[in-house]
């Protein structure tokens, strides 16, 4: 009796493994509010966190290997080798392409397995946009929902969330049938079980038992699966979906109408007029609408936000302009900025001429321009594109001669403070430094590459790279910003603007502006992040003390290296690969060259940063 119970008890514990083995296919649509068996992958007993993979294609709005590098903070390079790519950053890749992504899972609250990452969203983006649109039916819109129950949709500030992507490891059953990782696939239209287990070179039986499917079951767009892979996967990109085909022609034979057709033949006639002439009406309301919205608010400008102010008078010039933007922008009073800086004073400066201000709960910096013109150029550059390494323009005030634009705020300030505090600079780890300059890097190549117009900044500095809370970077001071078609204008030479130490030599003596001119003032930038010193020195500039690996000295010689080890931060106390730094301050030399043409550009840049980082 007792061995008998004893098997019994072996054979359930058995059983139970066999069963908890398989994760549930969730076949709800992305968008639904219930969560069912399968919305989430449970945890099961095995080491957590794993390494393991997703499946991510490429959209209209993320179509590069570095804009899906970027969104899941992946290495670039890493991401290159493992989809058998080579290329520039910039190139595109073809829509829907697949691209495997390596995350870590882990298990959240010994419950669920998910892969978290950060987004940040604006415009008041619903969820299921971001889940089901942005991240592909990765992760369900109320699981996203769940995880950021402080998001109300109606902020129109940047909001950073928190994304936890379905993932899965592998228990002791999958290993004991060698599977090593378990890859997050997102279904689309015309997936097929058994085109995706070719994909992955995986038996179709092995795809049914890790999503506890029976054969011939249907899968839908917008959820996923678990492949099971015995190696680091890889698609066949060579096993395409069935294209639906156009049906032939047939060969119509009429067919005697019963009463019951007929009756359902003036049904569908009713049906019909009464829908187009309800459609009629609506188009009618709609019309009528817009004739007395355009007689009772000739141009109305409506804010965003539920607060009083009013528009001021503006130019019919200014108004044409604000209805090609991008995005909308606050029309703040100035009475509203006097309140959130305490009436600009001294303790809420920031630097020169900005302020910290808080409005409605959130922190903003509020800058005086110049001038109009110079308050126009930054919105008219700023609102035409939004990239998540570029500060984010909120709003204006052009109640007064000097004109106020509103910014999104970095909690820590310029780059420069946050290397001229030693507290913070100490906390900057040589990772951090490279994080930083691979977003300044990123940014620029935004701004040359990816605009349209292109555009020079003119303007690249420590004082014009801010450092977010969670340390990345953000490039603002865009008000001597200059398209690269002025540029080119031989005509068109430019007043020397920007700040010492920065500026290159052909744009000094000849006024002549290039992207050459920012890649310059980045490589200065380069070599305050290796070194925490100033771009001018006394009477000495950072860019010069870099003479000692001049070509020829580098191989093979040590008193280079020691060298270079005295111009690295003391504070990072030698915590830094040596290699990579040598190979950073190579790169940094060669974009503050005298004669342009031997610089770098930025795909060059991103391509060595891409390396080190």
């Amino acid at each position: 009796m007792t061995v008998l119970l004893s098997f019994c008890v072996f054979s359930l514990v058995l059983i139970i493994e066999t069963v908890s083995s398989q994760q549930f296919y969730d076949k709800s649509e992305c968008t639904s509010i219930s969560q069912v068996p399968g919305s989430n992958y449970i945890c099961k007993p095995v080491k957590y966190p794993c390494q393991t993979f997703i499946v991510y294609r490429t959209r209209n709005e993320i179509n590069s290997l570095l804009a899906i590098s970027t969104l899941f903070k992946s290495n670039y390079s890493q991401l290159l080798t493992l989809n058998y790519l080579n290329q520039s950053v910039s190139d595109v890749l073809p829509l829907g392409r697949e691209i495997i992504i390596p995350i870590n899972c882990s298990c959240a609250a010994e419950r669920f397995s998910q892969a978290i990452f950060k987004y940040n969203s604006s415009n008041s983006n619903p969820l299921y946009n971001i889940a089901c649109g942005v991240f592909e039916g990765l992760l369900k819109a109320q699981t996203l929902a769940d995880m950021n129950q402080n998001y109300d949709g109606n902020s129109t500030n940047d909001v950073e969330l928190t994304v936890p992507i379905r993932c899965a490891c592998p228990d002791r059953s999958d290993i004991r049938k060698g599977v090593n990782y378990l890859v997050t696939y997102p279904i689309v239209e015309r997936d097929e079980t058994r085109l995706i287990a070719s994909k992955f070179g995986i038996a179709e039986d092995a795809l049914f038992a890790a999503n506890n499917l029976e054969p011939f079951s249907t899968i839908f767009p917008q959820t996923t699966l678990l492949i099971p892979t015995t190696e680091i996967p890889a698609i066949n990109l060579e096993v395409t979906r069935p294209v639906q085909a156009s049906p032939g022609p047939k060969i119509s034979i009429p067919l005697k109408d019963t009463p019951r057709k007929k009756m359902r033949r003036k049904s569908y006639i009713v049906i019909g007029l009464i829908a187009a002439i309800s459609l009629l009406i609506l188009v009618c309301a709609f019309g009528l609408f817009i004739h007395i919205r355009r007689v009772c608010y000739p141009l109305s400008f409506q804010p965003l936000s539920a607060r009083s102010s009013q528009m001021s008078s503006f130019s019919p010039d200014f108004l044409d302009g604000m209805a090609k933007l991008k995005h909308s922008l606050l029309n703040f009073s100035l009475e509203e900025l006097q309140l959130a800086t305490g009436d600009f004073c001294d303790a809420s400066a920031v630097g020169s001429s900005v302020y910290h201000g808080r409005i409605g709960g959130s922190h903003l910096a509020i800058e005086r321009m110049e001038s109009e013109d110079a308050a126009n150029l930054v919105v008219d550059i700023l609102t035409k594109i939004n990239h998540l390494n570029i500060v984010r323009l909120e709003g204006f005030c052009y109640e007064t001669a000097r004109p106020y634009l509103v910014f999104e705020f970095a909690a820590n300030g310029c780059l420069r403070d946050y290397l001229s505090d030693k507290k913070l600079a100490g906390e900057l780890i040589w990772k951090h430094r490279m994080q930083i300059a691979f977003d300044v890097a990123v940014g620029i190549h935004y701004i040359h590459h990816c605009t349209n117009p292109a555009y020079v900044h003119r303007n690249i500095s420590s004082r014009s790279v801010l450092i977010t809370t969670d340390g990345r970077a953000k490039i603002t001071g865009f008000k001597w910003a200059k398209s690269l078609i002025d540029c080119e204008d031989k005509n068109n030479l430019s007043v020397t603007v920007g700040h010492k130490g920065y500026l290159a030599p052909e744009y000094i003596d000849h006024g002549l502006s290039s992207p050459k001119v920012d890649i310059f003032a980045l490589g200065v930038v380069l070599l305050e992040l290796i070194s925490n010193k100033e771009a001018v020195m006394d009477t000495c500039y950072l860019k010069d003390s870099v003479e000692f690996l001049s070509d020829g000295v580098i191989e093979g010689s040590s008193g280079c290296l020691e060298k270079l080890k005295e111009f690295i931060d003391p504070s990072l106390d030698g915590n830094y690969p040596l290699g990579d730094a040598l190979c950073l301050t190579l790169l940094a030399k060669g974009c503050v060259e005298k004669d342009p043409n031997h610089r770098p550009n930025m795909n060059d840049v991103l391509k060595a940063l891409s390396r080190i980082v």
